[in-house]
Formats: structure tokens, C-alpha cells, sequence
């Protein structure tokens, strides 16, 4: 096994969190750092799907990559997967679509502001249907590249197929991030060559109450929490069972209730 290491995620799965983690835990390693997150840089989010010059004429630790890239050798690699109950996701990624991320046009604004007065419920549920190729611009849904990864359980589904369950994959859960980052954390730092792992991680924790505030509200107004569960106060019941139809297999694999 290289030193060659890729962590994978999905939108909304806190991947800013950890391109922020990936670049120190890099940077201590000694190793190259590459990540879509970057502007105008070639490793942009449509490139590392269609280009596999990329993947194989460089080396190090390749993050966060929110969707499944079908990566030469990838069997070399060592994975880190790290995944969000896809419903909590979707409630996230409302308030992101909606409100809170930039983009071409203001939040609350033009086509942002028709989708939030349709409602979550709409959003979510045509998130994961051929519906969401009428949802325009990102806004932290990855709909610039829905004709390559697909609607939104579909991207699961991808990782189901093809990672899960390999030697070379390390499964981590949004959830324990959350609420126990010192357990996630041994984990997530384990594939990265660095010389004192243990110190490390006792740095990084003492920084953990900067990393998850306790807040009730998120800082850009709207109402939006970090903790597990957010889609039982957020959805109607009858949405979330359509959902739990929807990632039945998702969930059951996942392990969430």
C-alpha cells in the first residue's frame, strides 16, 4: 500500500470540515495535497471524473471528493468514506440551496426564492429524482454535474457498489464526527504517514470545541443544526417515509435506523 490516500464523501457531509483536515494532516505527512474545493486549479470537480491523467501522474492525498470516481488502481489507494444519513443531508442542502451558499444569484432571490417557497419537502424529494435536473446553478448540490454522478441516492448507491466492504476502505459516519470527534478522529488520521499520530490528535481535539460550536442556530440565519437526526424536525412523515423507501437499501447498509 502507497502513501496515496483519497478520502471520499458526499455534499453536505461536512466535506469543507474536511478539506480544512486533510490540508494540516497533509502538510504534517510531508505530502502533496489535492482537492476539487480549490478554484482554477486543474483538479476541479469535472476533471478528476474524466481525466485519469490526473490521478495518475500525481501522488498524496486527494480530498474531499463528493462523488464516486472510478480512480485507476484503486486498489493502491488508501480510502477514507465518509458518509451522513443521506436524509439529514438533503435537509441541509436545502438551506444551502435556499440561503446560505453563494453563487450566481442572491440567497432568497429569483429561482432561490421559488424553491423555498415550494418547501423542503419538494426540494428533498426532487433531489432524488430525475426532478432535480430542474434545480439551476450548485449551491452545494453538485447539480453541475449531475450528467456524471447523478441525482443524489444514486451517488450513494455508487459507493455502495464499489467501496464498501473493500480491504483498502475505511468507513467513518458524520454522526460519531459530531458527537464523538475524538473517536472519529483516530481513525480519519490513521492513513496519514505522520511521524507522532498520538500528539496530533491530542492537538486537534483540544481545537474540537472551535471546530463544533454548541448552537442551535446556524450563524447565517436559517435554521439549520449540525447534530444527527435534523430531517425529524424538519420533514413531514409522510416525506420521510417516501425517503426511507427511497435509501432503503442506503440505510440498511449504513446502519441507520
Amino acid at each position: 500500500m502507497s502513501n496515496d490516500i483519497i478520502v471520499f464523501t458526499l455534499h453536505k457531509s461536512a466535506s469543507i470540515f474536511l478539506n480544512n483536515q486533510c490540508q494540516v494532516l497533509s502538510k504534517l505527512s510531508n505530502i502533496n495535497y489535492y482537492t476539487p474545493s480549490r478554484t482554477n486549479t486543474e483538479w476541479n470537480a469535472r476533471s478528476v471524473l474524466v481525466d485519469k491523467d490526473l490521478w495518475l501522474n500525481n501522488h498524496g492525498c486527494f480530498a474531499p471528493i463528493r462523488f464516486f470516481v472510478e480512480v485507476p488502481q484503486l486498489e493502491d489507494y488508501e480510502i477514507i468514506l465518509h458518509l451522513r444519513d443521506p436524509r439529514d443531508a438533503l435537509v441541509s442542502m436545502f438551506y444551502s440551496y435556499c440561503y446560505i451558499h453563494r453563487g450566481e444569484l442572491e440567497k432568497g432571490t429569483g429561482y432561490r426564492r421559488e424553491v423555498a417557497e415550494e418547501g423542503i419537502d419538494a426540494f428533498v424529494l426532487g433531489m432524488c429524482s430525475d426532478k432535480s435536473l430542474k434545480y439551476k446553478g450548485d449551491y452545494g448540490t453538485g447539480g453541475h454535474l449531475l450528467d456524471l454522478i447523478g441525482n443524489f441516492p444514486k451517488r450513494y448507491q455508487d459507493y455502495i457498489d464499489n467501496l464498501i466492504g473493500k480491504p483498502n476502505v475505511v468507513l467513518l459516519k458524520y454522526e460519531e464526527m459530531v458527537s464523538d470527534y475524538p473517536s472519529w478522529l483516530e481513525k480519519f488520521i490513521k492513513p496519514f504517514p505522520i511521524e507522532n499520530k498520538e500528539r496530533v490528535r491530542q492537538e486537534l481535539v483540544a481545537l474540537s470545541p472551535t471546530f463544533f460550536p454548541e448552537r442551535s442556530k446556524d450563524v447565517m440565519t436559517h435554521r439549520r443544526h449540525i447534530t444527527p437526526g435534523d430531517h425529524k424536525d424538519k420533514l413531514k412523515q409522510e416525506t420521510i417515509e417516501q425517503l426511507n423507501e427511497i435509501f432503503v437499501s442506503t440505510l440498511d447498509v449504513l446502519d441507520y435506523q
